[in-house]
């Protein structure tokens, strides 16, 4: 038996993961700020003639099946989980602190399909030098050469088709040559409160069916998630993409026990005193009012007596944390807070404790609890899941 078959199929397959992570080092160099001195601006020339090797396309398409949610490690941002899309094996995922040397903030993910040889490249970034107030100004700000620094490493070149407005986006199309073969290119914009948030799709140019599929599955889910920036980006990120929430915690805590759909207990210190969290999502019920949320403290905690209440915003759901003193199974006295939050279907649950006597942890004169504490607590929120994929249930062969 011929083995050629099988050995062009590994060489192509070789030549498609060399090209894929050829375009993933350009989506790495063009999410990095435009600077003269290291940063090459593109030029737009004429793509050169395609070539013929790129996938074959199956019929009816390349299919894109969502099977679940991405968040971000710093919980800046999510987006669906296709399947076939993978974060690539060394550096897939990015983040970037604002400093005194330089003023950006930028957290971003790259997924590739080998087989399809298309890359999908987010990215959530603020430049408060920018001054992007507007959508006019993100407009502007998407000139020739800003354009051209995503696509200036494609050595056969690169032009812009077309660029459009569609509800809050902008949408530039382009095509762009590697080596002979030609891609077709998207980026989509969009502003929300100075941030930019930008994904750009890469598919090949015999499946421009493929561009409007990934785009039709990702803009509409793709989300920024300010309250994250309430704590520091090296703080890790516990995200629930089943129940529908995250919170962010210490990077020297631990996690004790939990599972997605579950609750979760983790575990840590803050000047000089132990605290443990505890995190859940509780279906089908609603703390509609402060009388709700202290009924739920009572409830939960039959001896508890509750100390402060506060309201609480995250977009568009709203709660309440409420600070009490409950003692354990043991009697010893506990110091908790309870931040409560209405979600769609579900109240969402995380409870801060620790062993301190009489402490009101919402006390907001008392220098002896941890800022620490109240970064934590900003960080809970419920987030949008994204509609994962229903296929359709196979029809039963007639058996005979």
């Amino acid at each position: 038996m011929s083995t050629r078959p099988k050995q062009n199929s590994t060489t192509l397959r070789a030549v498609r993961v060399a090209g894929v992570g050829f375009l993933i080092f350009i989506f790495v160099i063009s999410a990095l700020p435009i600077n003269d001195a290291n940063t090459p601006l593109g030029t737009p020339q004429s793509p050169a003639e395609v070539s013929s090797a790129h996938p074959f396309v199956p019929a009816g398409g390349t299919p894109v099946t969502v099977t679940g949610t991405y968040v971000h490690p710093t919980g800046m941002f999510s987006l669906p989980l296709v399947s076939g899309w993978e974060l690539p094996g060394e550096s897939p995922e990015e983040s970037v602190a604002a400093t005194p040397d330089q003023p950006i903030t930028r957290a971003g993910a790259t997924f590739i399909n080998v087989n399809a040889a298309s890359v999908v490249h987010t990215f959530v970034e603020d430049d408060p030098t920018r001054n992007l107030i507007s959508f006019e100004a993100m407009e502007a700000y998407y000139t020739t050469e800003q354009v051209g620094a995503a696509w200036s490493q494609y050595n056969g070149g690169w032009r812009e088709m077309n660029r459009r407005t569609s509800d809050d986006s902008l949408i530039i199309d382009t095509e762009m040559t590697h080596e002979g073969l030609v891609y077709l290119g998207r980026q989509i914009t969009r502003l929300q409160d100075r941030w930019l948030i930008v994904l750009r799709i890469v598919v090949p140019n015999n499946n421009p069916l493929l561009l409007e599929r990934l785009q039709a599955i990702y803009a509409p889910q793709y989300h920024l998630w300010q309250t994250s920036l309430n704590a520091p980006l090296f703080w890790r990120t516990l995200s629930d993409t089943v129940s529908g929430y995250m919170i962010r915690y210490p990077a020297d805590w631990r996690q004790e026990d939990g599972r997605h759909g579950a609750p979760y207990t983790l575990s840590g210190r803050l000047a000089e005193r132990d605290y443990r969290l505890l995190t859940r999502a509780i279906p089908n019920v609603q703390a509609a009012d402060e009388a709700a949320a202290r009924a739920w403290v009572a409830e939960t905690y039959p001896r508890a007596t509750i100390q402060t209440v506060q309201n609480e915003v995250r977009g568009a759901f709203t709660g309440y944390t409420l600070s009490f003193l409950a003692p354990d199974p043991d009697g010893n006295q506990r110091s908790l807070t309870a931040t409560l939050i209405n979600g769609e279907g579900a109240l969402y649950v995380a409870v801060l404790q620790t062993f301190a006597e009489g402490r009101d942890l919402l006390a907001p004169n008392d220098n002896s609890i941890s800022p620490e504490l109240f970064r934590i607590r900003e960080t809970f929120t419920p987030i949008r899941l994204a509609a994962r994929t229903v296929l359709p249930t196979p029809t039963p062969t007639p058996a005979g």
